[in-house]
């Protein structure tokens, strides 16, 4: 019942120590960028035991080892008093370019991936598509008050600049030099990342082939759902954003 998974939730977020740091997002937001320069930053500067809880907070579907996770979780349990006593920063990406892209994760990137009949089947599934994501980010907007703090940047924002970046940097107990961001930024530009996944020097990264779709690193940019969605698709994609709340601040 809901109300007995607050209270787990409350008594779960003691757990966790005051000031605990949470990276939400969407599955193919940019979360795997954003750590490995985050990371690459704090061992620059001797913090690498600064902790950082990097989850999808149930919205995935699928994880790389194949464990398949209740698809119904975030939509019974809304709620997220988990966070109560922690600070979250939530990374967002244009929902049309996630499930462009998080097609390609649940049906390559997986052991014993999802099979569908087709791209659309999978972008107008109520429960595994692009739904998914729009009521994923209006539930974090109904909750972003719980956490302590709470730290909205985008994707769209870190491909143009490091000032996200920066912002999140500054929000964590540390203090780092606007030119060590700015190096760790530039090293870190997509086609640097996939050329080093090609050659498997990236550390985590589970190889499931090297065609471009299989890769982590894919196209690494801003509207790609318009190459890669159908008409149809896209007109479906953008009646449903209509219902996302404008705090997150995409358009049509």
């Amino acid at each position: 019942m809901k109300w007995w998974r607050n209270i787990k939730d409350i008594i779960l977020s003691f757990y966790y120590p005051s000031d605990q740091i949470f990276l939400v997002s969407f599955p193919n937001s940019g979360r795997t960028w954003l750590m490995y320069m985050v990371k690459k930053i704090l061992k620059k500067i001797g913090k690498e035991d600064l902790h950082i809880e990097y989850v999808h907070d149930c919205s995935e579907i699928i994880i790389e080892d194949g464990t398949r996770q209740d698809p119904y979780l975030i939509f019974k349990f809304t709620d997220r008093f988990r966070y109560l006593r922690s600070k979250v920063i939530f990374l967002a990406r244009d929902p049309r370019d996630i499930v462009a892209s998080n097609f390609h994760q649940v049906t390559n990137r997986a052991k014993n991936p999802f099979k569908f009949r087709s791209k659309s089947e999978f972008v107008n599934h109520d429960i595994f598509g692009f739904k998914r994501i729009i009521h994923f980010f209006n539930l974090w907007f109904k909750n972003k008050n719980k956490p302590k703090e709470f730290l909205l940047i985008k994707y769209e924002n870190l491909l143009d600049d490091t000032n996200d970046l920066r912002r999140m940097i500054n929000f964590l107990p540390i203090n780092v030099p606007d030119e060590l961001i700015e190096k760790i930024y530039n090293e870190s530009k997509a086609d640097k990342m996939r050329k080093k996944e090609l050659n498997n020097q990236l550390e985590g990264f589970r190889d499931f082939g090297k065609e471009a779709n299989k890769l982590k690193v894919r196209k690494a940019r801003k509207g790609s759902y318009l190459s890669e969605l159908s008409s149809a698709d896209i007109v479906f994609c953008n009646k449903e954003m209509e219902k996302l709340h404008p705090f997150f601040g995409y358009t049509l």
